[in-house]
């Protein structure tokens, strides 16, 4: 069978994508290895940029969401912490919300099935081909577990960050996009597990060499991980286990770990090959300083339908691109410059330097991490979506 586009993966960056495609007209068929709603390792934390392009593109209002239950909590204030204590706290102009991962992306899911995109889930993709642009006797195919072949005019890939469309590229550097891969632990927990009330959300640091802890309100529930890249082997589920003494959680209350891979400042320049096209965690499009990437998996995938609704029958890879390069990629090589200089500037002079840091212009600081300033000396930044 051929499709248009076929799209490998149902999360938030294939759906946006599938939404943008199926308005266009195009014929789209959406796979994903699991049923939706799916569990999903993740904080929720959804910013103003988020806020901006869920109700641009979806048409959904974060009251929307709270109201149905997607969005179970939301905080106009912040702490920082490190083991010798708070190193800054305060108000945010704009608040930070929380989403329920799993009813999140079944919802985006929705609205991309209801726009005409064909879903399929327990279809797990096990090999690809991303094709040859301009050969139409070379589509892009993709193989199923169960050896079905399919075959489109375009292929995106947006399976996570161990993605088998991205493996599927000849010029990839596998060993490098290996090495920033940073391990994440979270769990979550009954707000009586910890010691004093978590009513807005935690970020603790100092206690991996490239990497923090967060604490996030959730519901019903408190949200606890790590997250940070491997150095000198470190054990990953044994700083988890320092960071749950840490915070003085009693571990008989700790449920078994699962844990998940994050991109963590490796974005692809070129996240094309053929006639395929990475979005979200499989192009790298993860910010490197906090781990944010919900915005980045929704704006990538965005921009890679448009790019190939608009292309019509031409390279869509040039129009995507130059979205990436306007948009995406000077906020995380940017956020990337500052990840490096704040975590050496710890290991140098410890977690008050970050404090320090934060200080100095925490409203400023807080819009950068909003998106209504750019990573890139803290300008006013403008996003291409919000101007169509």
């Amino acid at each position: 069978m051929r499709h248009d586009v076929i799209i490998c993966g149902c999360g938030p960056a294939g759906a946006t994508a599938g939404l943008a495609l199926a308005r266009s007209g195009r014929s789209v068929l959406m796979l994903d290895k699991t049923d939706f709603p799916r569990p999903k390792l993740c904080g929720g934390l959804l910013t103003w940029k988020t806020a901006r392009l869920v109700e641009t593109v979806f048409g959904e209002t974060m009251a929307d969401l709270t109201a149905a239950g997607i969005v179970t909590n939301a905080s106009d204030r912040f702490v920082i912490r490190s083991s010798r204590g708070v190193l800054a706290q305060g108000a945010l102009l704009h608040p930070f919300h929380f989403a329920d991962r799993a009813r999140f992306d079944a919802r985006l899911l929705e609205h991309a099935q209801r726009a005409g995109a064909q879903i399929k889930t327990k279809s797990r993709v096990t090999a690809c081909d991303p094709g040859k642009a301009g050969d139409d006797t070379h589509p892009a195919r993709v193989t199923l577990a169960d050896g079905t072949v399919l075959e489109a005019d375009t292929l995106i890939g947006a399976d996570g960050a161990n993605s088998v469309v991205r493996n599927s590229f000849p010029g990839i550097d596998k060993a490098r996009f290996a090495r920033n891969m940073a391990p994440a632990i979270e769990v979550a927990l009954a707000p009586s597990a910890l010691p004093e009330p978590v009513d807005c959300p935690q970020l603790h640091v100092g206690l991996l060499e490239a990497g923090y802890g967060w604490v996030f309100p959730a519901g019903e529930s408190v949200l606890v991980g790590i997250c940070g890249l491997r150095r000198n082997n470190v054990n990953f589920s044994s700083l988890f286990r320092d960071f749950i003494d840490y915070l003085k959680i009693d571990p008989a209350v700790v449920p078994p770990l699962r844990g998940h891979p994050l991109p963590y400042g490796n974005a692809l320049d070129d996240p094309t090959c053929g006639r395929a096209l990475l979005a979200g965690d499989a192009g790298g499009f993860v910010e490197p300083l906090f781990g944010e990437g919900i915005f980045y998996a929704l704006c990538t995938g965005l921009y890679a339908g448009q790019a190939v609704a608009e292309a019509s029958g031409r390279a869509s890879s040039p129009l995507y691109i130059d979205r990436l390069r306007r948009d995406i990629l000077p906020e995380l090589r940017w956020s990337d410059r500052l990840r490096w200089l704040l975590f050496r500037s710890m290991q140098l002079a410890g977690p008050r330097s970050l404090g320090l840091f934060v200080n100095s212009g925490p409203s400023r600081l807080a819009e950068m991490v909003h998106g209504l300033r750019s990573f890139a000396w803290l300008r006013r930044k403008r996003w291409s979506f919000l101007e169509q």
